[in-house]
């Protein structure tokens, strides 16, 4: 069922709250030394680590374990390490983990008295800290002026993007990006560091930035926790907790340039959500991402509900960009695979699994319509066919690859369409009149897939 979610959640205005000045710039000039390198430096607790150990009251009884065993000697290793060995989970600590996943995005547009800025959030996707380079995502809306027009003209992205990590929203900290690639109709645009002197890391710069780590979405829980990471009204990174309220849903929300309506894969959250939370990520309590924050809902009658897209589509469609773009730069888009048809939900169930103590959504997946001369009809899928489950076959990197889906969600087969590649195999195992069978689907030739940007 379609929801409408109208908000589109990055911040705009004309002058910059935080980042474009440092409020602790002053007129005198000083050494350029924070506390860790004068402790450092002077020896007084030795590495950054014991210094930064030092500075800590232990805040749960798990940290008050951890730093006992370590006192006696009886561990010896990281935090993470000994929660690992007793068989404990601290949720608090994988949330900041995955806070040195995450950034605040700034974009300005314009020029003089008009120029205005974005602000926004985005997640680190990868990292090379000994060249600098990075590739962080974000939404769409946050990099694109919408006042620049719609998709006839030329699309007005941001000129000056600036990304800033947690603890380090000042100017003297801003890292430079660029707009590497997007797709407009599912709003995820990846951005690109290259050559950053504070992303490398080096004795004297102790990077904290990690790339992001990706859950399945394709096996949340409804009522398991959610954690939203973001730029929350443009005041600096926030952390926020709910629940997953649906697992996946299609919600209605407006392009970034307004000239039409998406209707987007989304995770819907009771974790709150607000106005510069674009782009940032909801995490599971492991720390790991399951979805890239879109919008909220402000329907009147709606209360707290907050969507992200999807992690499996988001993050299958930023390789896609990453891919398509390093093969054609003129390209700043994605390269998606066509199937050549229309599918419908015919049917629904929820099945519960006594063992596990988890619902899941079983839908029927019915082909409604074959599209005349696509890669579906060579295959020979017909009307009235029930895919079942698909297999990709594929070479990643030189070595065989291959990844199988049951089809028991629609959003499933669409969203493995984003992993194909020209010369992959996929394979559709269908029902027809009560006989299971397998139709392979060869893709050869590019005329199967559509340039999305």
């Amino acid at each position: 069922m379609k929801k409408t979610v109208w908000a589109v959640l990055a911040l705009l205005m004309s002058v910059l709250l935080f980042a474009a000045c440092d409020p602790f710039a002053r007129a005198y000039q000083s050494d350029g030394s924070l506390p860790s390198d004068v402790a450092t430096t002077r020896g007084e607790d030795g590495a950054q680590e014991s210094w930064l150990a030092s500075l800590d009251t232990p805040s749960s009884e798990l940290r008050r374990m951890y730093d006992e065993a370590v006192k006696d000697g009886s561990f010896t290793g990281s935090y993470f390490e000994f929660l690992k060995e007793i068989g404990m989970r601290d949720d608090s600590a994988n949330i900041q983990r995955a806070l040195r996943s995450c950034v605040t995005v700034e974009c300005g547009f314009g020029t003089g008295s008009s120029r205005s800025y974005s602000l926004g959030s985005g997640v680190v996707y990868s990292l090379d800290t000994a060249a600098g380079d990075a590739f962080v995502v974000t939404n769409y809306h946050v990099v694109y002026n919408s006042e620049s027009g719609g998709r006839e003209t030329v699309p007005h992205i941001s000129d000056e993007i600036k990304l800033y990590t947690y603890g380090a929203e000042v100017s003297s900290r801003a890292i430079p990006a660029t707009y590497y690639g997007g797709a407009m109709d599912y709003d995820i645009a990846v951005l690109r560091v290259q050559n950053c002197a504070l992303l490398r890391e080096s004795a004297q710069n102790p990077v904290a930035l990690t790339p992001v780590i990706a859950a399945d979405s394709d096996s949340l829980t409804v009522g398991q926790p959610a954690y939203a990471i973001g730029n929350a009204k443009g005041e600096g990174m926030t952390v926020t907790e709910g629940v997953v309220s649906m697992d996946a849903e299609y919600i209605d929300v407006e392009s970034a340039d307004g000239s039409e309506t998406l209707n987007l894969l989304a995770i819907r959250t009771d974790a709150a959500v607000n106005h510069g939370n674009s782009g940032g990520g909801l995490f599971n309590a492991a720390g790991e991402c399951i979805g890239i924050v879109c919008a909220r809902s402000e329907e009147e009658g709606d209360v707290g509900f907050g969507y992200a897209i999807h992690g499996n589509l988001a993050f299958s469609l930023v390789q896609n960009i990453l891919d398509t773009c390093a093969k054609n730069p003129s390209v700043r888009g994605a390269s998606v695979a066509r199937l050549g048809v229309e599918v419908t939900a015919q049917d629904s169930r929820g099945l519960f699994d006594e063992a596990t103590g988890k619902f899941y959504k079983e839908e029927k997946i019915v082909i409604t319509s074959v599209t005349s001369g696509s890669a579906a009809q060579g295959a020979g899928i017909a009307v009235g066919d029930t895919v079942l489950s698909a297999k990709l076959t594929s070479t990643r990197g030189g070595k065989p690859y291959e990844r199988t889906v049951d089809v028991t969600r629609m959003f499933k087969l669409t969203n493995l369409m984003f992993e194909v590649r020209l010369g992959d195999t996929l394979v559709l195992t269908i029902s027809r009149l009560d006989t299971v069978q397998t139709i392979e689907i060869s893709y050869q030739t590019s005329g199967f897939f559509l340039t999305v940007d």
